[in-house]
């Protein structure tokens, strides 16, 4: 079970934009071989800085730079790690990190019934304590690149095409590579309704990922031998309806399918095949000039098949609930 408050405070002026994010979350795991365990404790800070260059350039830009400020848990005791859980089955797993500095550049041009974008950022991860077992620890550096083109057939009716890029370095202990995950690449494809009082939309995409590296017992890194991650597919159907000029109601579902890994079934980092089902419902309203509320509510089923990495399991079925409440205000 997970109980979290999320604070976001956003201020414009002009072409510059300033956001605030951050949050204090309780989470609690009662395992069946080992006592239980709670963490409460406040999350990392983010911070964005933004600029935006319209309609003076042949193309508009968007220059950007998060900030992550390490406000939140690190340095776990052995016992605590079992509160780092699959983000498929609860939505912080996350609870800490070092400094991050990541300064991003948009592009967008419009053509007629045409847009097109790409993105190109890069992020600067800084070292941290992550367990009593895992100290200095340096996560490696993050180049990431998107890119997508939209075509627009009617004012109601549109789609597009997106994809991306993600490169990782090495991740270092104590200065000795330790690990190095593999490249990552998004396709997707997206088709949208938007009409008065009516939005409608449907995407599937696919994310493939390299081999990753390993720390070999003599030193250096090796590639494993075949690819550890099953190729993951991901279809969304979103709606949403206009009540009046206060309240409107969604809803979405989105399937995963998660494909075996490339090792046999008798291989010791054998990892068996996912499904997920996910409801999303929900409400907003505006009760003041300024205030609007939104409440939503999910919940999902999933299956994985048997494993054999991290641990020899056999297949196991999961369900989920969730709820939350937000309020926002303006001034």
């Amino acid at each position: 079970m997970q109980a979290s408050i999320p604070v976001k405070i956003e201020a414009s002026q002009g072409d510059y934009s300033l956001s605030l994010l951050t949050g204090y979350a309780n989470t609690h795991v009662e395992p069946t071989d080992r006592e239980n365990r709670t963490l409460s404790h406040l999350l990392d800070t983010k911070v964005n800085f933004s600029y935006a260059i319209l309609e003076k350039l042949p193309v508009d830009v968007l220059l950007g730079l998060d900030l992550n400020l390490p406000t939140g848990k690190t340095n776990f005791v052995q016992e605590e790690l079992v509160l780092i859980m699959d983000p498929d089955i609860i939505a912080i797993n996350t609870f800490g990190e070092g400094y991050n500095v990541n300064p991003t550049v948009s592009v967008v041009k419009d053509w007629g019934m045409w847009t097109a974008g790409i993105g190109v950022g890069y992020l600067w991860r800084r070292e941290y304590d992550f367990s009593k077992n895992l100290q200095d620890y340096d996560p490696g550096d993050i180049v990431n690149a998107t890119a997508e083109v939209r075509r627009y057939f009617s004012p109601a009716w549109s789609t597009r095409f997106f994809g991306g890029y993600a490169w990782y370095g090495k991740d270092r202990v104590e200065g000795e590579d330790f690990a190095q995950p593999g490249e990552h690449y998004l396709l997707g494809l997206g088709l949208y309704y938007d009409e008065t009082g009516w939005d409608a939309g449907f995407e599937i995409k696919t994310i493939l990922r390299d081999k990753s590296k390993f720390q070999e017992t003599t030193g250096g890194l090796f590639t494993e031998d075949s690819n550890g991650r099953g190729r993951e597919f991901t279809t969304d159907l979103l709606l949403a309806y206009i009540v009046n000029d206060k309240t409107a109601v969604k809803a979405s579902l989105r399937g995963l399918y998660i494909m075996d890994n490339d090792y046999p079934a008798d291989s010791s980092r054998f990892v068996g095949s996912r499904m997920k089902a996910a409801l999303n419902l929900g409400v907003s309203r505006r009760i003041y000039r300024n205030f609007e509320y939104e409440v939503n509510v999910k919940g999902f089923v999933m299956h994985d098949e048997e494993a054999n990495f991290p641990e020899t399991r056999n297949a196991r079925d999961f369900t989920g609930l969730s709820t939350v409440v937000g309020l926002t205000t303006s001034f």
